[in-house]
């Protein structure tokens, strides 16, 4: 028989990401909507747990990671709050994407300040994935690299690259020009004074408010050739892509439990002619389908963390993880309109906080 359930060590790490999840990011997530970011004691909390140092120990970080136990770990921080949970993964990806692509000499230069004890909770990393003209395919890449001598020249776009004004590394994902499919695409870092490079920081956005992000156009951009993450044609920009997609797709199925659980929470106490509103079919049903379809979404997630780890082809790796993206901010956006649809006019009220969570869903898009 299947067996889907957490190892020890893994419901020890998720029961330790909710706790965080619950007393920190839920209350904060007001303020840090307003604010525009995620505070720096919060920040400094996350870091002292070591659930944001997923670097090997001979960097100073927590232990390699395994996409299924990050998995939980982001759906506990969504269920939390989802633009605090995002903004932590956003600057995560960074690094991870010099883990996975690099070579010793970047992993060393770039990682071992994210696991520093003492500033390591300061630092921002980022990862341009998703474009102006698509989604989180591989297929939607558009952005070329052209290699002339020792540098490759960049040419196109990148949209919500959160953390994407101030970080560093800052890795973009390309695709070598003349080339398609997965085998083409190439994780870059930015020079810092990249000539060229017009980034505009997102404003007054609908959601993910406390996830600061911005858009890059790239105009015949020079980047130095070791700027290259490793070698072409390594599937380490692969592998970052499609863990970036299982963290999100995670990230998504907590804001839709959140979702479903304060609905429910709020129907057993809503009293309408004399009775709950969770007695009432129209209500029960709508509740129940929104538990159906987050219990599949979570499933499809699960999948694509075990191939993450077990290491299945780029291929089927690549289109279990989009799925699951996919997926997974589906289910995030319908459940947190279901939501306001249980609190009724309430729903739209500050005083709950479905609609924030609703505006976040929809800004994952």
């Amino acid at each position: 028989m299947l067996n889907f359930a957490p190892t020890e060590e893994q419901e020890e790490i998720r029961n330790l990401a909710r706790s965080v999840a619950v007393e920190q990011l839920r209350p904060q997530g007001r303020e840090a909507e307003r604010n525009g970011d995620i505070s720096p004691f919060l920040l400094q909390t996350l870091a002292q747990t070591g659930l944001t140092t997923p670097f090997p120990e001979q960097f100073g970080g927590s232990g390699p990671i395994e996409a299924i136990t990050y998995a939980l770990i982001a759906e506990e921080l969504g269920f939390g709050d989802g633009a605090l949970a995002l903004n932590v993964i956003g600057s995560m990806m960074g690094p991870l994407a010099v883990l996975f692509a690099g070579n010793e000499q970047q992993q060393e230069q770039y990682i071992a300040p994210f696991a520093d004890e003492h500033n390591g909770s300061t630092r921002r990393g980022s990862f341009a994935f998703a474009e102006h003209t698509g989604g989180y395919t591989l297929s939607d890449i558009l952005t070329t690299a052209r290699r002339e001598g020792d540098r490759y020249i960049l040419n196109g776009s990148k949209r919500d690259v959160i953390h994407g004004a101030d970080s560093s590394p800052r890795v973009v994902l390309a695709r070598l020009e003349g080339t398609n499919g997965a085998e083409g695409l190439l994780a870059l870092m930015l020079p810092q004074d990249a000539s060229g490079l017009e980034i505009r920081a997102d404003s007054e956005k609908l959601g993910l408010s406390a996830a600061p992000s911005a858009s890059y156009y790239f105009h015949n951009t020079p980047v130095p050739a070791s700027c290259l993450l490793g070698q072409e044609g390594n599937s380490g920009a692969v592998r970052a892509a499609t863990l970036y997609n299982i963290l999100r797709a995670g990230v998504a199925c907590g804001m839709a439990r959140a979702a479903l659980e304060y609905a429910i929470g709020y129907a057993k106490e809503r009293i309408a002619f004399g009775r709950p509103i969770a007695s009432y079919q129209g209500i029960a049903f709508m509740i129940s389908e929104m538990a159906m379809k987050l219990d599949a979404a979570r499933l499809m997630v699960w999948r694509a963390a075990t191939e993450w780890d077990s290491g299945v082809d780029t291929q089927t790796l690549a289109r279990d993880a989009e799925a699951a993206q996919s997926q997974a901010v589906r289910i995030a956006k319908s459940a947190t309109l279901d939501a306001i649809q249980v609190l009724g006019g309430a729903g739209f009220m500050r005083d709950h906080p479905v609609e924030m969570w609703a505006r976040n869903a929809a800004a994952m898009e």
